[in-house]
């Protein structure tokens, strides 16, 4: 990324005014997107909708629109599930930017995932034992045919 799209981007989050959120909402949304550093136009934008969404959200719960507040895993997570009118792929997209933004500008409220233990794979079955069940499938008794079962 070159020098003249660090400022697009720095000026499209400065600029950003939009009217579907209060001002202190998007204020909210230009400050911590503008601490993300997104890569790019497209990305800041969608990280400014998303903050400032849930800015929306917190402020109208009687939350201050801080970053330690908003950004706190149980906000994102309360916000994503309940939030009305939003569609469940729309759920998702916010709940990813969310915590990317969370990442980003509060690291110390969402640490990183713990790595999950690997199980090593059961070794294959040997011939012998591939035999053994073709023999024990052979010998289980079929079902009588539905003539034979019926009483004359």
């Amino acid at each position: 990324m070159n020098a003249d799209d660090v400022d697009g981007v720095a000026g499209y989050i400065a600029a950003w005014r939009p009217t579907s959120v209060p001002a202190e909402a998007a204020c909210f949304a230009r400050q911590v997107v503008s601490r993300a550093a997104p890569a790019g136009r497209d990305r800041a934008k969608n990280l400014l909708w998303a903050a400032g969404k849930l800015a929306c959200y917190g402020i109208g719960l009687g939350l201050e629109p801080v970053p330690g507040v908003l950004l706190h895993p149980s906000v994102i997570e309360r916000f994503t599930a309940h939030a009305p009118g939003l569609s469940g792929p729309a759920r998702r997209t916010l709940r990813t930017n969310l915590r990317f933004l969370a990442r980003h500008v509060v690291p110390h409220l969402d640490p990183a995932d713990a790595p999950l233990p690997r199980e090593r794979a059961k070794a294959p079955y040997s011939p012998a034992e591939i035999s053994g069940f073709l023999a024990l499938a052979a010998a289980q008794p079929t079902a009588a045919p539905a003539s034979a079962r019926a009483p004359g």
